[in-house]
C-alpha cells in the first residue's frame, strides 16, 4: 500500500520555539468544521496553541486546500499521513466489514491499527519529542503503546473521548436496522468495549464531554483520571432574539449524515413522524441540511414533497434564522448533541429524543420538548408550531443556557485540566 506523507512548517516558529512542546494526533483532517468531531479536535488545537508550540500529526484521503491555511496559523508543523481510499461500493464495504467481524475488530480502530499507518506514526515519534501529547478519539487509543515504547515516555498524555464508542456500538446491537446484522454489531461492541478498558487508564487524563459520560468512562476504567470539557459552538456574533412567534413554519434538521445515528434518526423521523406532521399542518416545510451522499438521501426524501434537502451548505446562518423548530430525532448516540447549542443559540425550539439530548443540561418543557415515540414528537413539533407563546418560553429558557458553551469559555478551561500538578494532586477526577 502506498503512503504519502506531506509535512507543513508554520511560520510563527521563532516565536514559539520557547514554548513547550505539544503533539495532537487526530484520526480526521480537522477543518473545515463540518461535523461535531472536526469542530471539538480544532477548539482544543486552538486552546493549546496559546501555550505551547504545537504539531499536528492527523490523517485524510482528501485534506482540504483551506484547512492547510487556518491549521498553518496554530500548528509549528503539520504532518498528514494519506489514508488509502476505500472503495464505497456495496460489494467491497461488505467484504471489509465481513473481515472486520470476523476478526472481531471495530471498524474505526481495524483502519487506524494498519501496520503501514501505524509505522508512519513510529516514525514521528521517534523523531520528535513532547511535553504533552493529545489523542484525538478512543479508535486510536492503542497508540499510546507506541508513545511510551518512544522517546517520549515521559510526556503528559491525554486522550480527548469525543464518544464512549462501546456505548454507541452496543446501542446500534440493542437497535440495529437490520437484523441480520446484530452478529457483527455485537463483535464491533465487543472491541470498542475492550479497547476502552484497556486503555482508558493508560493516559494521564481522559476528556469527557459530559458528567454521564465521564461515569460510563469509570465504569469501563475505574483507575482512569477523567476530566469533563464540554462541547461548545462558536456563538453567533449578534443576540439572537428568542421571540420566534413570526417565523415560518419551518422544522430543520441539522447534522452529518455519513454519521450513522444521524441518518438512522433520520429515517425514522421521515418514516414515522413527518408524515403526521404534514398532514395536520400542510404547510410545514422540513429543510435537513448536512453532507452527505445526495443519492441515498434523495431515497430519503422520496415522495416528501415539503421535504427540501439543502445539503451540505457554507453558512448555517440563514437556514437557522428561518426556523420555528429544530428536530433532534437520534435513537442512537453517545456524547453530546452540538446541533441543539445551534439551535439554542439562535432562538430556535428544540424537540428531541432522550437519547439526542443526552449530556447537555436539558430540562423538559423548559429549555427543550423531549419526546420518544412518533405520535409524541409528531404531536410536540405541531404543538410548537402553532402555539407561539409556548414555542418562545422554550427559547429564551435555552438561549441563557447556551452562553456558557461558548468554545471561548471553554477553551479557557483546558490549561487548568492539563497541567500535570493539578492531575498529581488528583483535581481533574
Amino acid at each position: 500500500m502506498g503512503l504519502k506523507v506531506a509535512e507543513k512548517r508554520s511560520l510563527n516558529d521563532d516565536v514559539m520555539n520557547e514554548r513547550e512542546r505539544a503533539l495532537v494526533i487526530s484520526p480526521e483532517f480537522p477543518y473545515p468544521l463540518t461535523s461535531g468531531g472536526t469542530q471539538r479536535t480544532f477548539h482544543i488545537l486552538r486552546a493549546l496553541s496559546r501555550a505551547h508550540r504545537v504539531d499536528l500529526v492527523t490523517f485524510s484521503e482528501h485534506p482540504s486546500p483551506e484547512g492547510w491555511d487556518v491549521l498553518s496559523a496554530l500548528c509549528s508543523q503539520i504532518h498528514l499521513i494519506a489514508l488509502p481510499p476505500h472503495p464505497k461500493t456495496p460489494l467491497a464495504f461488505f467484504r471489509r466489514n465481513l473481515s472486520r467481524a470476523i476478526r472481531g475488530i471495530n471498524p474505526l480502530v481495524d483502519r487506524f491499527a494498519d501496520p503501514t499507518i501505524r509505522q508512519a506514526v513510529n516514525d514521528w515519534l521517534a523523531g520528535h519529542r513532547y511535553d504533552l501529547i493529545l489523542m484525538e478519539h478512543s479508535w486510536i487509543a492503542p497508540y499510546i503503546e507506541d508513545i511510551r515504547a518512544s522517546g517520549n515516555r515521559g510526556a503528559f498524555t491525554v486522550l480527548d473521548a469525543h464518544n464512549v464508542e462501546s456505548e454507541l456500538w452496543r446501542q446500534y446491537y440493542r437497535q440495529p436496522a437490520r437484523w441480520w446484522t446484530k452478529p457483527a454489531l455485537y463483535r464491533y461492541w465487543q472491541s470498542a468495549r475492550r479497547i476502552e478498558q484497556r486503555y482508558f487508564d493508560r493516559f494521564d487524563v481522559v476528556l469527557a464531554v459530559s458528567p454521564s459520560d465521564r461515569e460510563k468512562i469509570l465504569r469501563l476504567a475505574p483507575r482512569a483520571s477523567v476530566a469533563i470539557i464540554p462541547n461548545g459552538i462558536e456563538l453567533p456574533p449578534h443576540r439572537h432574539d428568542p421571540s420566534t412567534g413570526d417565523r415560518p413554519p419551518v422544522v430543520g434538521f441539522v447534522g452529518s449524515l455519513d454519521y450513522p445515528p444521524n441518518h438512522l434518526g433520520l429515517e425514522w423521523f421521515l418514516a414515522r413522524v413527518w408524515p403526521r406532521i404534514a398532514q395536520r399542518l400542510p404547510e410545514a416545510q422540513f429543510v435537513i441540511i448536512g453532507r452527505g451522499d445526495r443519492q441515498r438521501l434523495k431515497r430519503l426524501c422520496r415522495g416528501q414533497e415539503t421535504v427540501r434537502l439543502a445539503g451540505a451548505v457554507p453558512d448555517l446562518t440563514p437556514y437557522l434564522s428561518r426556523m420555528a423548530v429544530m428536530v433532534v430525532p437520534l435513537r442512537h448516540g453517545s456524547g453530546t448533541r452540538i446541533k441543539i447549542l445551534e439551535a439554542w443559540a439562535h432562538g430556535i425550539a428544540v424537540v428531541s429524543t432522550s437519547r439526542g439530548a443526552e449530556g447537555l443540561p436539558c430540562q423538559h418543557m423548559e429549555n427543550i420538548w423531549i419526546a420518544d415515540e412518533a405520535s409524541d414528537f409528531a404531536a410536540a413539533v405541531i404543538y410548537l408550531l402553532t402555539d407561539h407563546a409556548t414555542r418562545r418560553r422554550l427559547a429564551r429558557s435555552a438561549y441563557e443556557e447556551v452562553q456558557s458553551y461558548s468554545w471561548s469559555v471553554i477553551e479557557e478551561r483546558l490549561p487548568a485540566v492539563l497541567d500535570r500538578r493539578g492531575v498529581a494532586r488528583g483535581q481533574s477526577r
